[in-house]
């Protein structure tokens, strides 16, 4: 226990509005907690060869709160949209687990005095400059639903991960040349003239055979597996006006009471109650479940019930809604489809790859034209009937007409000089042939005058890359039993 924190003078004066303002916003621990849940499996995982237990992801899953908390508490919104996102939560959650062995295999800690230095400066918890012990015990009690104890150790916890974060991206750097360079990338802009070789003209004069498709049909099988769907059904409870969902529950518990020792029974139980059953059309993990909205986890928690030998109640959150009790009828076990199924699909896509070579070649032989006969583009659109597009002044990040993303083809202008023409371009309708009318360079002054805080934010991307790139390679260390999606 840290009881130098405990025992630090502070302010008399608290500042009840702000706990006021601030407490009902945030319910950190609620449903996430996920040691008080009965899952089918024994760990979530292994990294490092150490299996990891419910318990510890539950404690990480917290520790990622906290960090969440201590990093925005200055925005409600933000937060609060957060810390409802339990996919991102347990996404982080299982990082921070293999942050957390990389710091214990480096021996990294974090003293006492560091988290009573970081509790006892944060801005939530001090006036001016003193910390406000009492504001502090009532926001954990309150608003965390916690103790000072297991609070600080999660401020422990988080440092430790910051600290060995900071060790990971220590040695990244921004030199003079990248950081020019990306600024170019940015803020330099071309004005260009274009033409479009689309590669949807070329697609009546494309035939496709019946051996192509079932090859391509045999070689990428695996495109085509069709995965696990349920029949669902169930019976709905709506509470459409305010005030109405208590009423509604009380009902669906005493169906439910009666269903669940039966399922097999729930259309001749529903029906003397005067309830309607009704029954979703097949559906899979990642399909909504049709009729019954955007009901949060019905999907997941569906495809865990035994088809009809269990049922399950989904209480919808909201205050106006529906709430169900849902049994799944039948299972429809992973499948390949027929290449019968998949004819018009791979049809498509070989019909397009075919188009686009072609438009290829049909660009190829017009640059190699006009370079023979030094035609400018306004010459060549105009012998071979093509539309000549132009451009105002645009950087790479802006949006052509007719073509799409401009990045490809400002980075080609950028690479020739005024009035050069450019090799055919692959752009999204196929392909382009450029010419660069004009350029707009970065301004020297204004670069000098933002390149520190460009810097910084280049800084920050490379970072967050690094990290990335460990976490990447740890996780080849690293096994899940569980979809973290769906935990």
């Amino acid at each position: 226990m840290l009881t130098f924190l405990r025992r630090k003078k502070v302010m008399k004066k608290i500042l009840w509005v702000l706990a006021i303002i601030i407490v009902p916003a945030f319910v950190l621990w609620g449903a996430g907690n996920l040691s008080k849940k009965t899952p089918s499996f024994k760990y979530v995982g292994r990294i490092s060869g150490k299996k990891i237990s419910i318990k510890e992801f539950a404690k990480s899953v917290k520790n990622i709160r906290i960090g969440l908390f201590l990093n925005y508490f200055s925005q409600p919104e933000a937060l609060d949209k957060l810390q409802k996102n339990g996919e991102l939560i347990n996404r982080l959650a299982w990082e921070n687990l293999m942050i957390e062995s990389g710091a214990k295999n480096t021996g990294l800690s974090v003293s006492d005095k560091e988290v009573v230095d970081f509790i006892t400066s944060h801005p939530l918890f001090t006036r001016g400059t003193v910390f406000d012990e009492k504001f502090y015990k009532y926001f954990l009690r309150n608003s965390l639903g916690t103790s000072p104890r297991d609070f600080e150790e999660g401020v422990r916890d988080f440092m430790v991960s910051a600290k060995f974060k900071d060790d990971i991206v220590k040695n990244v750097a921004v030199s003079d040349a990248e950081l020019r360079r990306f600024y170019q990338n940015e803020f330099e802009k071309a004005e260009v003239n274009y033409v479009i070789i689309d590669k949807d003209t070329f697609r009546e004069k494309v035939s496709i055979s019946e051996e192509e498709i079932v090859s391509f049909y045999n070689m990428q099988k695996e495109r085509f597996i069709e995965p696990e769907k349920i029949v669902l059904q169930y019976v709905a409870f709506p509470h459409k006006e305010q005030g109405s969902k208590e009423k509604a529950l009380a009902e669906m518990k005493e169906v439910y009471d009666r269903i669940v020792s039966r399922p097999r029974d729930m259309v001749k139980i529903a029906d003397r109650s005067g309830l309607n059953v009704k029954e979703t059309p097949p559906f899979s993990r990642e399909e909504i479940v049709p009729g019954m909205g955007n009901l949060k986890n019905v999907g997941t928690i569906s495809f865990n019930l035994k088809a009809l030998t269990e049922i399950a109640p989904m209480v919808d959150e909201n205050e106006i809604g529906t709430s169900f009790i849902i049994m799944v009828k039948k299972r429809n076990p992973p499948r390949v489809k027929s290449v019968e199924e998949v004819t018009a699909y791979i049809t498509d896509v070989i019909k397009d790859k075919k188009s686009k070579t072609l438009a290829q070649k049909e660009a190829d032989q017009l640059y190699k034209e006009a370079q023979s006969e030094k035609m400018s583009l306004a010459a060549l659109s105009e012998k071979y009937d093509l539309k000549l597009g132009h451009t105002e002044f645009i950087s790479r990040f802006d949006y052509i007409d007719g073509i799409g993303e401009a990045y490809s083809i400002i980075s080609n202008a950028f690479s020739l000089k005024k009035g050069e023409l450019s090799k055919p371009v692959e752009v999204r309708k196929g392909y382009a042939l450029i010419e660069p009318v004009a350029f707009r360079l970065i301004e020297e002054k204004k670069f000098e005058e933002e390149k520190d805080a460009y810097r910084n934010k280049i800084l920050a991307a490379k970072k967050m890359k690094a990290l990335q790139n460990w976490l990447i390679k740890s996780g080849s260390e690293a096994t899940l039993n569980v979809d973290l999606d769906r935990l």
